[in-house]
């Protein structure tokens, strides 16, 4: 997580990007689980003024943040900081995280997910390649709710207060989309 920009940079080169219009935002996968034998994942994001993602939590890895540039707004709980380029913030599993850059300027930061975890991985692809198709809401969520309990699944994305009892409505609405095979749909399409 120490690397240079130009490491960075270095790393980015050749990777697929994928942006999200409605998060507005771009991510780049700089290292998968797949590369690093499950230990950690690394993803780099690049974030418009005003672009934000929505509190949410995991529960099955923890997240470390460092800006490279501009400021990051980060909520890990119920604390709320700035934090400028060369700032870290550490988000243990089932804290509650939010981030916004609240700044007139761009942002763009790192995220080291600790274990790596597959699923997140593949499912922010989906979700992004979902946005980018105008296939979600203004607030992100993909428009059919088996995508949704689907990517919810796939990400560990957890929402906080009434959403967290909603736990067994979602698996049974993810397993809809496995028989129905919106699951293959969303790895074929956005995945491969």
């Amino acid at each position: 997580m120490d690397r240079t920009d130009d490491q960075i940079e270095a790393m980015r080169a050749g990777r697929p990007q994928h942006r999200n219009p409605v998060q507005r935002d771009t991510i780049t996968w700089l290292r998968t689980g797949a590369e690093t034998g499950g230990e950690h994942a690394l993803l780099h994001v690049e974030v418009e003024p005003g672009g934000e993602v929505l509190a949410h939590y995991h529960r099955r890895f923890g997240m470390r943040v460092r800006v490279l540039e501009g400021v990051l707004r980060v909520q890990i709980g119920h604390v709320v900081r700035d934090l400028g380029a060369g700032g870290e913030a550490e988000v243990p599993p089932e804290h509650l995280f939010r981030w916004k850059n609240p700044a007139g300027t761009p942002a763009r930061f790192v995220v080291e997910v600790r274990p790596a975890h597959e699923g997140f991985e593949k499912g922010l692809v989906a979700l992004y390649g979902l946005a980018r198709d105008g296939r979600t809401r203004r607030d992100g969520r993909p428009r059919s709710l088996l995508r949704t309990a689907l990517l919810i699944q796939w990400t560990d994305i957890n929402l906080p207060g009434l959403y967290r009892w909603l736990g067994p409505v979602v698996r049974a609405l993810a397993g809809i989309g496995r028989r129905r095979g919106i699951d293959r749909e969303l790895e074929d399409r956005y995945c491969r």
